[in-house]
Parts: structure tokens; C-alpha cells; sequence
């Protein structure tokens, strides 16, 4: 049995923080009654969104006659769909919907779901009823797609790829029409054909909305499979396409539905019944946490859709082990630290004021003896609960569907430092290290100030630095990560900004010249902006200019309403920008007061 040494240190941040940027995908096919019943476990695993593709225009699926045309008149069924998106906000996720298919009045006679529009301008007026319908009701969905696999012969549509091109301009239309700020993209690419041909048609793709003059949020592809990295070689692809197009700067990538195991996916003792796809996921998620223009990523599937084993849940509710892979990340807080391990473990450690964490993983075909030792923890852990994912927790199952996780032992923690030795780590097996500490006190912090969407523009697409908001610590986290120069572009939109906005500039490495800009939204348009420090920059986003004034620079109170135009009322583009920056640039806002772990500890064995 081969010794393994891994180390960490808490009080030292190193590599692009732990962002949870990863989420659920459910096929329609799974049953409205299934989702509310197990909604409390997309919670657990605290996931920012899931993407459903609806089986609209499918009379058989419950969501098929969402429209429908009765003595001429379009009508809309929205009780079913808005008790998908309420039971989902309820439980903390925001629905990320997948426009498909196509709707029963632009069906032609005789055709299906799969048919192609029979009237473009009733297409383009029914997705605008859908975006204005979720608008109205306080714009609780995250994101909207135009269609699900459209370059996939025999499955969900029978036009061409021009004939979807055309379906995108006329459905992005409608969905803006209804809804100005919505966040619309595609366009799922299936990556059925050779690389080559699915390179031509996102080409195709992005040309044609270049050309039309047409929003593209994000940019999204699914990838099943797991050997030669096939999911990095695929996305490496479709980013090269995008970085040739500056038009499409500030798109995101998506990788919207993503799965280890390739098909097919039979209801059989497979990989995804078993601990060995823990390893995997937690490797693919380690792997593209670099990848820092990709924004969000969907794992295939959280709910089994009863066609085919890929959920993390089975149609019973009963838990398979690929889902504490999931569990156990979205426990972890955002600010990583320094770990050094052999290429045969993975290894992620992070920490706040509020918990600590730490995640060990063996990748290898071998049992490995474990020398786990972490120093650098602050003075107000006292403990740290162990976690082990293996043979014995995972046989729990048979008789707990809904197992939460245990501590399997308790470590003091003694000047700073806790150590963990002789532990056997099986083939798959994972450790789990948390300390959790009672805040000194409710911080309070912008109180009322909305976050309502996070946007990105990408300078420099291939650079592996990172900008992003948080929401469960509230912190604006900015880095170069190795890179120089202008850095990625975070934007904000926001309500209730008030006149003034405290910031905490809580950790300042490097050098970097921070810039913080405010767009000022008034009359349905930007019509003003005004940019703290720096000089004038251009800028893509809000009134799409140069500020127009030019203010002292940022500090931890920004005088917005000094600058703001009459009848102002709080709502806005606040944008970071971060020039001249060298390699170990790193800053981190917070903004906002932090969502409190403290009651959300591991259970006693």
C-alpha cells in the first residue's frame, strides 16, 4: 500500500476559487410530481439553476399544450409551468428553461413536436408571451434557450441548421420582446457529427447572428463521456469559434447538459450506480473550475427521466453516490487554498470566517495510506468533522434512500493545525474535512441592495482570469491568475443601489488598477455612467460608451447618487474593471452580507 502525503494551508489562496458555477439538468420526461417531491434535495446540494427542456408541443408530456391555438386564439396554460418555477425558487434554484419544442399553433397538420414553424412571426409572438408571462411574475428565470439539440437527426427537430438559424433569430426576438433584460443563448450543440462539421455550424451559427445584429447571452453544448477529456477537447472547440468573433465578447459558455458516462445509459448495474463515478465527477469539476469563461455547467442528469439511469436520484427518490460528489462541493466556501498532493489523489480545500473545508479524492486503481495535514486554520475552529464516502457510508443507502451525510470521527484542532493519519483511502473512496465556527455577530451590509444578473465580457477569452459575484458570501472576486493586462469584466445588475454603496475591500494582492463603474438605468435605457478611477475605458455593456464622468477613485463608499440622473431610482449596471494588472493580481468586495453555514453541520455518527 503506496503512503500519501497531502498538505494544505489555509492561509494561503491560491488558484481560481471554488465558484458555483455547477448545476442540474432534468429531461422533461421527469414528471412535475417527482420534481416537487424531491426539490429539498436540489437544496442540499446547493445548485444555482436547472436546466429542463419542457416538451412543449408534445400533447403526451405535461407541459406539451402550454400553447395552443382554440377558434383561432393562441391560449396559455400556465399552471403547471409556474408550479415547476415556484416549487424550484422555493428551494433556492433558479429554472433555467430549455424553449422546446416547438409550440401545437405553428405545428403543421399531420406534423409534431419536431416539425418546422409553419408561421414565424406566431412562433416569435408565443415565445414573447412566455418571456413576458415569467417578466411579470418578477423574472424568476435564469436563463432561456432557444431549443435543445437541433443538429440531432431524428430526435428533436427536422429542419436543417439554417432552418434552426432562423428558428433562433425569430425566438431570441420574441423572448426580448417580452422581456428586455432576459438572458437568451444556444445553441446546444450535440455534438453528434465529426468536430468538423459541428465547427462549421457553430460558425454558421455565430454568423448568422452577427450578421442579423442578434443578442447571444451564452453560447451552449452538451458532452457525454469521460476518456481523453473529451468534455475539455469539445469546449476548447467551440471557444476557439467564439474567440475569432469579438462581437461575441461578452457570451458565456455553457456546457448545459454533461455527463462522465457516454450512452447508452441502461437500467443495469452501470458507473452510475456505483462509487466509481464519484472520482470522475469531482476531477471533471476540478478541471473546469480553470476553464473561467465557462459560467455555467449542467450535470445530466439530477432526476432519472425513466428512459434512461442517469440521475443522480432514481425514480424512487433514493440516492446514488455521484450525488454527494455534488452534496459535498456546494458545502465548501468559495476562497480556495494552497494544497499539495500527488497526480493520484484530487484535492480541494477552501475557507471563510464561517467554515472550513476540505475534500480529498483517490483517482487511482490502488488503496492508498493517507497523511492528511492542514495548518493555517484560524483561531476560531476548535474541530474538524470527518466525512468518508466509501463502502461502508454508501451501503447505508440500501436502507436510508435520503442518506445525510455523517461525521465519522472528530479532530481537535490545536495551534492551527489538525492532522489525519493512517487512513486507508479505497479505490474511489473520498475524505471529507469540515470545521465550523459561530460568527461573531450578523454583519449588515447594503441592506435591500438586489444582485438581480451577473454578466461577464471576456477581453481576452483564452486568459484564465477570473471575475465573479457570489451570492452566499456576498464578495466580488477578482483575479489574474497568472494573466496580465485587462482582466475579465464582471457587471451587476442591480436594484435598490441607493445614493451611496459600501464596499469591504477585504484582501488586495498584486497590483492592478481597480475601476468600478455605475450605468445608471432611468426611462427603460442607460442613459448616463459614471466610471470611479482609472482612466475612461470603452465599455460594452450599459449606454455601450465611455463614462461620461470621470470620479475620484473607489473607495469603500461610492457615491452613486452625487452623480446620478434626476428620478433615479436605484437601478443600474455596477461594473469591475481591473487594469494593468500583474500575474499575482487578486482582490476580493464584498458587497453584501453573507448567507450563514453555521447551522448547516455535518450529523453525528
Amino acid at each position: 500500500m503506496e503512503k500519501e502525503n497531502v498538505n494544505i494551508d489555509l492561509s494561503s489562496r491560491k488558484g481560481v476559487p471554488l465558484f458555483k458555477k455547477f448545476a442540474m439538468f432534468d429531461s422533461g420526461l421527469v414528471p412535475l410530481e417527482r420534481t416537487c417531491r424531491d426539490a429539498a434535495l436540489f437544496q442540499r446540494c446547493h445548485i444555482s439553476s436547472l436546466r429542463m427542456d419542457l416538451f412543449i408541443g408534445e400533447r403526451s408530456m405535461e407541459l406539451g399544450d402550454m400553447a395552443e391555438e382554440i377558434e383561432g386564439d393562441i391560449q396559455y396554460h400556465w399552471d403547471k409551468s409556474d408550479k415547476l418555477v415556484n416549487i424550484l425558487k422555493e428551494n433556492g434554484v433558479s429554472p433555467y428553461y430549455s424553449w422546446c419544442y416547438v409550440p401545437l399553433p405553428v405545428q403543421p397538420e399531420g406534423g409534431n413536436f419536431r416539425s418546422i414553424p409553419t408561421d414565424w412571426k406566431k412562433y416569435q409572438e408565443i415565445m414573447k408571451a412566455f418571456a413576458k408571462h415569467y417578466r411579470e411574475l418578477g423574472s424568476p428565470l435564469g436563463y432561456q434557450e432557444i431549443y435543445n439539440e437541433p443538429i440531432n437527426p431524428g430526435a428533436f427537430f427536422d429542419g436543417r441548421p439554417e432552418d434552426y438559424n432562423t428558428l433562433y433569430e425569430y425566438g431570441a426576438a420574441g423572448i426580448r420582446q417580452g422581456d428586455p433584460e432576459a438572458l437568451v443563448g444556444g445553441p446546444a450543440e450535440a455534438f453528434v457529427y465529426p468536430e468538423e462539421v459541428c465547427r462549421e455550424n457553430a460558425a454558421d451559427f455565430l454568423d448568422f447572428i452577427q450578421g442579423k445584429n442578434l443578442p447571444l447571452d451564452f453560447f451552449s453544448f452538451h458532452s457525454y463521456g469521460f476518456r481523453d477529456h473529451i468534455y475539455l477537447k469539445r469546449l476548447h472547440l467551440m471557444r476557439d469559434i467564439l474567440a475569432e468573433r469579438e462581437y461575441f465578447n461578452n457570451a458565456g459558455i455553457h456546457i448545459n447538459e454533461l455527463n462522465s458516462v457516454p450512452p447508452p445509459w441502461p437500467y443495469r448495474k452501470t458507473l452510475l450506480e456505483q462509487p466509481a463515478l464519484l472520482p470522475q465527477i469531482l476531477t471533471v469539476l476540478e478541471e473546469l473550475l480553470e476553464e473561467t469563461d465557462v459560467e455555467l455547467v449542467h450535470w445530466a442528469q439530477m432526476l432519472d427521466s425513466g428512459v434512461d439511469a442517469l440521475g443522480l436520484v432514481d425514480s424512487l427518490g433514493r440516492l446514488r453516490p455521484g450525488y454527494f460528489a455534488f452534496e459535498l462541493y456546494g458545502r465548501m466556501p468559495v476562497d480556495r487554498a494552497e494544497v499539495q498532493c500527488s497526480t493520484d489523489l484530487g484535492c480541494l480545500a477552501s475557507a471563510d470566517e464561517e467554515r472550513f473545508s476540505v475534500l480529498v479524492w483517490n483517482k487511482s486503481d490502488e488503496v492508498k495510506d493517507l497523511e492528511e495535514s492542514i495548518c493555517g486554520i484560524p483561531s476560531c475552529f476548535s474541530w474538524a468533522d470527518v466525512c468518508i464516502i466509501d463502502g461502508y457510508l454508501l451501503d447505508g443507502l440500501e436502507k436510508e434512500p435520503q442518506l445525510r451525510l455523517r461525521s465519522r470521527m472528530r479532530l481537535p484542532v490545536r495551534e492551527g493545525r489538525v492532522e489525519l493519519s493512517g487512513l486507508q483511502l479505497g479505490i474511489s473512496d473520498l475524505v471529507y474535512l469540515e470545521g465550523n465556527a459561530v460568527p461573531e455577530g450578523k454583519l449588515t451590509l447594503n441592506p435591500g441592495l438586489e444582485i438581480r444578473q451577473t454578466l461577464h465580457y471576456y477581453p481576452r477569452r483564452w486568459k484564465k482570469c477570473y471575475a465573479e459575484y457570489d451570492r452566499a458570501s456576498g464578495r466580488v472576486y477578482l483575479g489574474a491568475n497568472g494573466c496580465e493586462g485587462l482582466l475579465t469584466i464582471l457587471s451587476l445588475r442591480i436594484r435598490n443601489g441607493g445614493s451611496r454603496l459600501h464596499m469591504v475591500r477585504e484582501c488586495a494582492e498584486g497590483k492592478g488598477t481597480l475601476v468600478i463603474r455605475m450605468d445608471y438605468f432611468i426611462d427603460d435605457t442607460y442613459g448616463k455612467a459614471v466610471q470611479f478611477g482609472g482612466s475612461l475605458q470603452e465599455f460594452n455593456r450599459g449606454t455601450k460608451r465611455p463614462a461620461d464622468i470621470l470620479a475620484e477613485e473607489a473607495d469603500e463608499i461610492l457615491e452613486t447618487g452625487r452623480y446620478a440622473p434626476a428620478g433615479w431610482e436605484g437601478e443600474g449596471l455596477l461594473s469591475f474593471l481591473v487594469t494593468d494588472a500583474d500575474a499575482a493580481y487578486r482582490e476580493i468586495i464584498r458587497l453584501t452580507a453573507p448567507v450563514s453555514r453555521a447551522f448547516d453541520t455535518l450529523l453525528a455518527e
